[in-house]
């Protein structure tokens, strides 16, 4: 019998019968080529091999850059083949401390990654019974002692907190432009605050007095969501000012945002709305100066500099938002409304009789589908190509596990209030 290796994060508790159900998987179900498995896996890309088991493959859809990252997330509990451990930490260490591969940190996208030189397999969270129950209530010991030993947020980057004037004590690392002085920069201030990369042009839609409005004076106060864009507007039913460091007045539209519902779909009826919403917005025409147009909702928790990261151009994804009619397929069901980026190529199609046309069209139907479904198809009918990124946004409805918020995702929904917001917020940023 050869020696196996089992290591469990604190937050997590085994199943009565876990003795019993892991000693079947390793006699019944493992292949005899294994190197490691995850007995709690999130979104686990590959193909299935047993009942229970998934053999994890790289998600060629995603650039290596990013550590391929967006699936395979679970490290709670952890087999290893014993003797093969010095073998997978020869392969994995390097790609973890790959300075130009930040997302590679995540100990899980990185074995994922490589998963074509070690055998890795994973038995998907979703089962029930499982192996694995995480205890949400408890928190995080571990991340609560990395936290405090590094004096700080040992996590934070330049691009998940942004680029500022200020020293923040509570960051073990700063963006400020006083860090080379102290020697204290983040690894990427450097390609985020000195060399920015693409500009987004962010929009939302808000219905005055509503839990919406509360969301976005919040994220205003502390320059987060779409006000962490190179520009934005906030458009709504009536003219309201939010106020902040700089205050924000809303664009206003004809007609509530009030909208019905669709029990066939799911979905809000509310693409007479946002044709509404598109239609002033080019009216307006402020996007035009921007390589990226963002359209987010309030109740989406938006990084703006991480979206960035995404969106310069190479020649594994992205290409250039000026001279590129592209779209962003963010979930693996279609375009999902929370976060739509859209090139600034292909806005201008969309602006210059692309819309018209669509609604002409009748590309979609509005009685029992939302925006985004006519988005996506009216895009394709103009001939706008679509990028797939599923890194872009974290959602039950996608396939994803929101909270808590640390998939290294762009964007997470939903969040309708202030306090969950802010710890969705927070969660992602450490």
């Amino acid at each position: 019998r050869r020696p196996i290796t089992l290591i469990f994060e604190d937050d997590v508790c085994p199943e009565k019968d876990f003795i019993q159900r892991l000693w079947s998987l390793v006699v019944e179900e493992l292949p005899c080529d294994w190197d490691a498995v995850s007995l709690y896996s999130r979104c686990p890309f590959g193909r299935c091999v047993s009942e229970r088991l998934t053999r994890v493959q790289p998600d060629t859809n995603e650039p290596m850059w990013r550590c391929r990252h967006g699936v395979n997330w679970g490290f709670q509990g952890m087999l290893y083949r014993t003797e093969n451990i010095e073998r997978i930490q020869k392969i994995w260490q390097p790609i973890v401390f790959d300075e130009e591969k930040p997302n590679c940190l995540y100990l899980d996208n990185a074995l994922a990654a490589i998963s074509d030189r070690v055998n890795f397999y994973a038995v998907p969270a979703a089962q029930s019974p499982g192996f694995l129950r995480e205890l949400d209530w408890s928190g995080s010991e571990r991340i609560n002692m990395n936290h405090e030993a590094g004096g700080g947020n040992p996590w934070h980057t330049c691009a998940t907190s942004g680029c500022n004037k200020t020293f923040n004590a509570g960051d073990k690392c700063q963006c400020n432009d006083q860090c080379f002085k102290f020697n204290d920069c983040c690894h990427d201030y450097e390609a985020n605050c000195q060399h920015p990369g693409p500009s987004t042009f962010c929009f939302t839609l808000m219905q005055a007095g509503s839990y919406e409005q509360t969301l976005l004076q919040d994220q205003l106060s502390i320059g987060a969501g779409i006000f962490g864009c190179s520009a934005y507007s906030v458009f709504s039913n009536q003219g309201v000012t939010l106020y902040g460091p700089q205050n924000v007045q809303t664009s206003v539209i004809e007609g509530a945002p009030a909208v019905g519902y669709s029990s066939t779909y799911d979905t809000a009826l509310n693409t007479a709305v946002f044709v509404k919403v598109w239609n002033k917005l080019f009216t307006e025409n402020r996007f035009a100066d921007y390589d990226w147009t963002v359209k987010a909702d309030a109740d989406t928790v938006f990084i703006p500099g991480r979206l960035v990261e995404h969106l310069r151009p190479n020649t594994e994804g992205y290409p250039n938002g000026r001279t590129d009619a592209v779209y962003v397929l963010n979930c693996g069901l279609g375009l999902h409304g929370p976060i739509e980026v859209l090139s600034q190529k292909a806005t201008m199609l969309f602006k210059d009789g692309g819309l018209v046309n669509c609604v002409t069209w009748r590309v979609s139907d509005w009685s029992i589908t939302g925006e985004d479904d006519f988005m996506s198809k009216c895009w394709q009918r103009l001939g706008i190509e679509r990028i797939i990124d599923f890194g872009v946004l974290d959602e039950a409805h996608c396939g994803g596990t929101v909270s808590p918020c640390m998939s290294g995702k762009v964007a997470f929904h939903p969040f309708k209030d202030v306090s969950s917001w802010r710890t969705c917020l927070w969660q992602a940023q450490r």
